[in-house]
């Protein structure tokens, strides 16, 4: 892996900033679902694109929900992206509409929904934070998804923070990722706002 252009004490600034996200995210899935939800946030790195796939647990085809942000730059550019294993993604869809997982091997139109759902929760939470630190009206698009390859996604422009995320829906734990990716403008802005001033 390349040298990170992050620093261990800014992660661990903007780590602060992801749990909060990852707080409020939690309990808007356990809002949406019935279910009790909790997410950690075991890691946070930078990652550059063509590594992005190394960061993704399990084996298989992937499921990415992307959303664009807005407003956090001019520059504009800005994504939120979570990522998981079709298998993660479908056992997770399962709880959620509480249904046998075993009698689903692929993502359906309920399916896209669902996840698509989840995908928009999980980022608007986190990109909410993000803009509350920054001080900014931050809003993010409509969500995206698609199912990929997994080596596809080392050319899909996905560098940015990655933050590993387990997601706990009752009893089960469900591993997936969160990317952040931006622009340079935004990241440092992101970190001048978070005390760096020297950059």
């Amino acid at each position: 892996m390349r040298p990170t252009p992050v620093t261990p004490q800014q992660l661990d600034a903007i780590r602060e900033v992801v749990n909060i996200g990852a707080g409020h995210a939690a309990t808007n899935l356990s809002a949406l679902t019935g279910l009790t939800v909790m997410i950690s946030v075991p890691r946070i790195q930078f990652v550059p694109g063509d590594e992005t796939s190394q960061t993704v647990p399990g084996t298989g085809p992937l499921v990415v929900i992307g959303v664009p942000i807005e407003g956090i730059s001019e520059v504009g550019g800005e994504r939120a992206s979570l990522i998981l294993t079709v298998e993660t993604a479908l056992r997770m869809v399962a709880l959620m509409l509480r249904r046998d997982p075993s009698a689903h091997v692929a993502v359906g139109a309920l399916e896209r929904s669902a996840l698509s759902e989840m995908g928009n929760i999980v980022c608007a939470a986190y990109v909410g934070v993000l803009g509350s630190f920054l001080g900014k009206g931050v809003m993010i698009g409509t969500p995206v998804l698609q199912e990929i390859a997994r080596e596809e996604l080392d050319h899909d422009d996905q560098e940015g923070l990655v933050i590993e995320t387990d997601f706990t829906f009752v009893d089960t734990t469900f591993e997936g990722v969160f990317v952040l990716s931006h622009s340079d403008v935004s990241f440092n802005t992101l970190l001048r706002a978070l005390g760096f001033k020297d950059l």
